[in-house]
């Protein structure tokens, strides 16, 4: 056995979630992360979240904060836009009207949207929890049918957030002197 020197004790993080304990390295690869190298190394490949997302249908938002005082955007509420999917957002108040004033669209009536009002965080996480029970009651082949009934508003998300990204990034580029 041969052993690697890792600049930081965070570079061992492949061997870290190997559950088997089995190291996915060589002496003429040492460190085969396809998170680092890029390269495929036979137990991942391509973008982790993609096999994930063809198995869903609507996606349960959980933002890092939930009782903030104002909503705000991160990947976590962009993802499901990315990914053609219907969402329910675990956020601050305001935060799917914050969408909406961004030029998004959201899915009511099928997804019931009154939590995105409520205020008191202990009355918001309850209706959250009411609507996402209500939601996994549902059969399947009715969320199927909302699916196929909103792909107009799942394509309108995903261009808009594509187009509004570059919007940004050149934006971005403007206000630091680089033109793109």
């Amino acid at each position: 056995m041969f052993h690697r020197i890792y600049p930081t004790p965070f570079t061992r993080l492949n061997e870290a979630w190997n559950p088997l304990g089995v190291v996915y390295s060589n002496e003429q690869d040492p460190y085969c992360d396809p998170l680092i190298t890029g390269k495929a190394n036979g137990h991942w490949s391509g973008n982790p979240r993609s096999d994930f997302y063809n198995n869903i249908a609507i996606d349960i938002v959980t933002e890092t904060a939930f009782n903030y005082p104002t909503p705000y955007f991160s990947e976590k509420s962009i993802r499901p836009l990315l990914y053609k999917r219907m969402f329910v957002l675990v956020a601050p108040v305001g935060q799917l009207e914050m969408l909406k004033h961004h030029g998004y669209k959201t899915f009511s009536p099928f997804i019931n949207e009154e939590y995105d009002n409520i205020a008191d965080p202990f009355d918001r996480m309850t209706h959250i929890i009411a609507e996402i029970e209500r939601l996994c009651s549902m059969p399947l082949d009715k969320i199927k049918k909302a699916m196929l009934q909103y792909k107009d508003i799942l394509e309108h998300n995903y261009i808009h957030v594509k187009t509004q990204k570059s919007r940004d990034l050149k934006n971005v580029a403007m206000l630091l002197g680089v033109y793109v």
